[in-house]
């Protein structure tokens, strides 16, 4: 019961060591694609930058190279001679990229050539960029606005005219936002994902999906670029106010930064799948564990429970065989004492009252030790031989040598009549005068798992008729043969008998 009761705790400790190295586990596989997956994103933003950044660099390097051989044909036609006619520019920008408008502004804002079809009559002299140019800016990047001509969404780049070194007019590309638009489907920049354009003072140029401009110099994008022209980093847009991770390149010859964002909620989308997948794997098996625990933790209960019911009965068990042997003894002691009562000639009562006394010692040595498969041979002896000394009065030196050995009930109670009627006789045959005697009492245990007992006085001796005769010679007889053994009668200054009898009758167990 005690081992069960211990078990009990050791086994809801295991069970919590093991959930808790489940757990342990599972959050470190958990952290480990957490980070490895926004590593993977944090590459994906970044190399989505550098797209950007090389595809824009091109279009701005095509559209500065456009501007320039504008300029030429514009410069070669005389600009003012013909300011109030429209006129085709195809030839002059044959063979760079399609897509861009290209348009020519006078020095009012007038347009004056244009590659869109259905152009017609405009100004432009309210733009910002007019207004930069004409105050002698050679280049603006203008952030996004409805053109005019098409009524597309575009970012402008812008180059000033010169004729005699004064302003003569403004020469335009308009990049459709849908080119970026375009490049961020391309790269799989949707869902709340972006991809954007900004110059260096921090003024949106374009954003796909388009968004009115603003300007984002509080972004974090210019802390980063303070320390490096390109990276990732993660914020909340000040824009729109979503979580991105964002990739950011700086292009090298021109004042913009190309920025390539992605929605935080999407770019831990995959980690979240495999989550739902290892949560529909691990959840059964974590359940599984801890009812697996909880269900041996039951039956470690009811165990203890039933061996509680079965320590209960013995010990109950226990109290009746005490009891038992407790109202043996009484009995016999009463027995005892209507033999001490009754006149029964020449001593008969005496020895009758030893030899009762001697099976009641049995079972008074089994309630008091609590041993009532066995009998400790010693002490029993001991008191034995202590009751019949002090029933004879006599003066005798007794000296015992007991092995430390214990016997079965019935065989403790058979070598106990033994023992009585062996000391019993020599108090009455041995030491009949007045001269102080000596006893031994010896129980030896031999090699062969036989007892061996000895009783020898210094008396007289004996004769050996008359002593085969004797009551006592017919007892001991008796009690050898009931243990099984043998006996030995030697007189020869004084009296020895030795005994030798197996510790078991053969039908039980030696331990």
């Amino acid at each position: 019961m005690h081992r069960t009761g211990l078990a009990i705790p050791a086994i809801r400790k295991t069970g919590i060591v093991v959930l808790v190295l489940f757990l342990a586990l599972g959050s470190a596989l958990v952290r480990k694609e957490y980070v490895s997956e926004r590593s993977r994103a944090q590459v994906r933003v970044h190399t989505a930058a550098h797209v950007v950044a090389t595809q824009f660099g091109w279009i701005f390097e095509s559209s500065g190279q456009t501007l320039r051989r504008i300029e030429e044909a514009i410069v070669k036609e005389n600009l003012r001679a013909n300011s109030n006619s429209i006129i085709d520019i195809n030839k002059a920008v044959r063979g760079l990229p399609r897509g861009s408008q290209y348009s020519v502004y006078d020095s009012r804002g007038e347009l004056i050539y244009s590659s869109f079809a259905d152009a017609v009559s405009i100004s432009v002299d309210d733009r910002s960029y007019f207004d930069k140019l004409r105050n002698g800016q050679e280049l603006v990047l203008s952030p996004m606005v409805q053109e005019r001509l098409s009524g597309e969404k575009v970012f402008i780049i812008a180059k000033r005219l010169n004729d005699g070194g004064e302003f003569a007019g403004v020469a335009t590309i308009a990049i459709p936002v849908t080119t970026l638009s375009y490049l961020a489907n391309t790269l799989g920049f949707t869902a709340g994902s972006t991809v954007s354009l900004i110059r260096e003072d921090g003024m949106l140029i374009a954003r796909s999906p388009p968004i009115e401009p603003v300007n984002l110099r509080d972004s974090k994008v210019f802390e980063m670029l303070a320390d490096n022209p390109d990276g990732f980093y993660e914020s909340v847009s000040p824009a729109d106010g979503i979580a991105r991770i964002v990739g950011y390149h700086k292009l090298p010859d021109w004042p913009i930064v190309a920025i390539a964002g992605m929605n935080s909620a999407t770019a831990m989308a995959g980690f979240w799948h495999v989550m739902l997948i290892w949560a529909l794997l691990g959840l059964p098996i974590l359940m599984g564990l801890y009812l697996a625990v909880v269900k041996l933790q039951n039956m470690m209960r009811i165990d203890e429970e039933r061996q509680e019911s079965l320590a209960i009965a013995n010990q109950k068990n226990e109290f009746l065989l005490r009891e038992i042997h407790h109202r043996i003894k009484n009995n016999l002691q009463t027995v005892t004492s209507l033999i001490r009562l009754q006149k029964l000639p020449n001593g008969a009562g005496d020895a009758l009252v030893g030899r009762i006394s001697a099976m009641a010692s049995v079972h008074e040595e089994m309630y008091k030790s609590d041993q009532f498969e066995s009998v400790e041979v010693s002490p029993y002896i001991k008191r034995l031989t202590s009751d019949i000394v002090t029933g004879y009065g006599k003066d005798v030196d007794i000296t015992l040598d007991i092995a430390p050995v214990s016997l079965s009930g019935d065989r403790a109670m058979q070598l106990g009549l033994l023992v009585n009627e062996l000391v019993a006789n020599a108090f009455k045959h041995a030491f009949t005068d007045g001269d102080k005697g000596k006893l031994l009492v010896r129980l030896t245990e031999t090699a062969e798992e036989e007892l061996q007992l000895i009783v020898l006085d210094d008396g007289p001796g004996f004769e050996a008729e008359t002593t085969s005769k004797n009551m006592g010679s017919v007892l001991i007889a008796a009690f050898a043969g009931q243990l099984g053994g043998t006996y030995e009668i030697h007189s020869n200054d004084g009296t020895r008998i030795e005994v030798r009898f197996p510790k078991t009758n053969g039908h039980e167990s030696t331990e």
